[in-house]
């Protein structure tokens, strides 16, 4: 990218390198374009997504285009600007044809100007095309490395939290894993059912059941029996000084992904749903089970 912002490389150099950047990482349709930019553009349809994008067309209408390779693009900007230095200042005319010669003189400037300007813009607009496509890459790839490290870092507070909060619970999620790469509907049931397990375990951890109710301030007071295991999980929210919105959202979260793990919904839930349903029942109790490291005061 700094190559191309600082005008460090010729078009021709950009292509090649971004052809090796386009390798490493996969990209489908930046390599193809930079294949048609190395070797030429064919006239059999295959190209026609790339010729305005790369600015080549001479007549859109009637469908006519610059099909060179890139060095050979480059090679005609040159050669057009040597022309240009070499008609520089004129010519040396004299005699009845001196009108004539200077008119032709000019005309030669003109064209190798009308060549300079398109085959330069040919280049101009191959690098700006790849300038986008890098930069795309270039985020894509900050992304995915920013999100790797977020998630990594979560991964090792909620793993640790989730050992502590019931021994078998690590490897509940592993027969979850299991089970989703299966793929059979039988496997996604039994991952469901899990799922549904994990969280009734944590609630068991964080809050046990109790007989009398758990009074939330000035709020409602819940039930927080055996069988209220969200409520118990709320409980353990508001114990741990998580404000109002940040309790309701988990509230919400954990209640869609209960209903959804019930026996009576697994006909429904597809392999790609349930890995989803998986990996929020995940995080989900991970911030719930890691609340009480960072209690929280007044409402965000």
């Amino acid at each position: 990218m700094a190559d191309i912002e600082l005008k460090r490389l010729k078009a021709s150099e950009i292509v090649l390198k971004a052809s090796r950047v386009a390798r490493l990482v996969g990209h489908t349709e930046l390599t193809e374009f930079l294949g048609f930019e190395r070797n030429g553009y064919p006239t059999d349809g295959s190209s026609t997504a790339w010729i305005g994008r790369a600015g080549r067309w001479a007549d859109k209408e009637k469908e006519t285009f610059y099909t060179q390779p890139i060095a050979k693009v480059e090679a005609q900007v040159e050669s057009s600007q040597q022309a240009i230095d070499a008609m520089r200042g004129g010519g040396n005319y004299s005699g009845d044809v001196a009108l004539l010669a200077s008119r032709d003189h000019d005309t030669r400037i003109l064209q190798s100007s009308v060549n300079l300007s398109t085959w330069a813009g040919i280049c101009g607009q191959v690098v700006a095309t790849v300038y986008g496509m890098v930069t795309e890459i270039y985020h894509e790839l900050l992304f995915s490395e920013l999100q790797a490290s977020l998630f990594a870092s979560t991964q090792k507070k909620v793993d640790g939290s989730l050992a502590a909060a019931s021994g078998s619970a690590l490897e509940k999620i592993e027969r979850i894993s299991d089970r989703l790469r299966d793929g059979d509907p039988e496997s996604v049931s039994q991952a469901l059912t899990t799922c549904r397990r994990l969280i009734d375990s944590c609630a068991d951890y964080v809050f046990p059941s109790r007989d009398e109710l758990y009074k939330m301030g000035d709020e409602v007071d819940l039930k927080v029996g055996p069988q209220q295991v969200l409520n118990r999980l709320q409980a353990h929210t508001h114990v741990c000084g998580a404000s109002k919105s940040r309790r309701d959202r988990l509230r919400r979260t954990l209640s869609d992904l209960y209903a959804r793990c019930s026996a009576g919904t697994h006909a429904e839930v597809t392999i790609d749903e349930a890995r989803f349903i998986f990996l929020q029942t995940y995080i989900a109790l991970g911030e719930i089970l890691t609340l009480s490291a960072a209690p929280e005061n007044g409402d965000s």
